[in-house]
């Protein structure tokens, strides 16, 4: 009797174990899809964080120009194609806040994150982004289509004497802006800002209210590879949600196979919460290099240049600092609640063993 007593207590020692470590090692992937879940699937935060750096940066503004003036022709070419290049920093942004007042671009964003929102959920293959220019261009046909050709005109290099050869004699008396960017001396340079100002009223005028953005696969993946990116997206925020059930029912095994006392009790929570909060640093490290990793990436790069790339820079910085504080203090928090567990149970062990001496004697 005393030898199967021995090999059940055992045994039951041994399957603590096993539901201790499970607990370490499921704990800290909880809590990650947690903190990541906590933060991606939170519509106003995630508008919040867009918002800052979008609407801050005047990359949103940047992009609806950039809308707005790329098919007006340029001798057989595109006219955003470094057409804002010259324009200062401080020129570029007093022109956006005209076109683009805060208001306007903060509501796009809103608009635009319930739309991404939205996708994750439909059967959509990209999500349904738009810009809405109607605002724009009532600005642009009351007045600010010349004071816009005005600015742009104004932040390009002087035109040289063959260039401005050029302009006499071709595009500019066709009504065209030239294939070069220069800016040509008076009389010649209030005639390109006509031009200009003509073209860009012509485009605004064939416009429609809304347009828009990322119609095609930037990452240029398969619409089964996409549709199985959002089934990801969707059981990450399902394990974020509920995933807590599988480190809970962990301790609540421990308790019916292992545990006898209080002191047993404290020392297996104790010493499986000390080993989930470790485990909860190492995991931290892994996560900042992961997404360090992927933001590096040549991929991640190419697909989204221009204004949009520093931005999403910026919004993973803000992301990884928001989960690894959150990470943190979760780890920081559970390691020292299950070593003060751990240390207390080991007390309590040692005294209520010291007091059974004297009564076995």
């Amino acid at each position: 009797m005393a030898e199967s007593g021995g090999h059940a207590r055992t045994l039951s020692r041994l399957a603590g174990g096993v539901f201790g470590l499970i607990f370490a090692v499921a704990l800290p992937l909880t809590l990650v899809a947690f903190a990541w879940g906590g933060v991606l699937f939170s519509s106003q935060e995630i508008t919040e964080i867009f918002t800052e750096e979008l609407v801050g940066s005047g990359a949103l503004q940047e992009i609806a120009v950039e809308v707005l003036l790329e098919r007006v022709p340029r001798g057989g070419e595109d006219l955003a194609a470094g057409i804002l290049d010259f324009l200062g920093r401080r020129r570029l942004d007093e022109m956006l806040a005209a076109l683009f007042p805060v208001e306007w671009a903060e509501s796009q964003v809103r608009t635009n994150i319930e739309a991404l929102y939205a996708w994750i959920d439909n059967d959509h293959l990209v999500p349904d982004f738009f810009l809405d220019i109607q605002p724009l261009k009532d600005r642009l046909l009351s007045g600010g289509a010349e004071d816009l050709a005005t600015a742009v005109v104004g932040s390009w290099p002087s035109c040289g004497p063959e260039q401005v050869e050029i302009l006499l004699h071709e595009g500019v008396p066709r009504g065209e802006l030239p294939a070069f960017l220069c800016q040509p001396p008076e009389p010649l340079r209030t005639t390109v800002i006509a031009v200009a100002t003509e073209l860009v009223l012509r485009q605004v005028s064939t416009l429609p209210a809304t347009v828009e953005i990322g119609e095609n696969n930037p990452l240029d993946t398969t619409p089964q590879e996409l549709m199985d990116f959002k089934r990801s997206l969707r059981s990450l925020r399902a394990f974020s949600r509920a995933g807590w059930l599988l480190p809970l029912s962990m301790l609540g095994l421990i308790v019916a196979v292992a545990v006898r006392s209080w002191p047993q009790l404290l020392r297996w929570w104790g010493g499986s919460a000390l080993a989930a909060g470790v485990g909860t640093f190492i995991m931290l490290g892994i996560v900042e290099a992961t997404v360090e990793q992927a933001r590096n990436s040549g991929p991640l790069k190419t697909a989204f240049p221009g204004p949009f790339a520093a931005v999403l820079q910026n919004v993973i910085d803000r992301l990884l600092d928001v989960v690894s504080g959150q990470l943190f203090a979760l780890g920081f928090f559970i390691a020292g609640f299950g070593l003060i567990m751990l240390l207390l149970g080991i007390y309590l062990g040692r005294r209520a063993a010291s007091r059974s001496l004297p009564a076995r004697a």
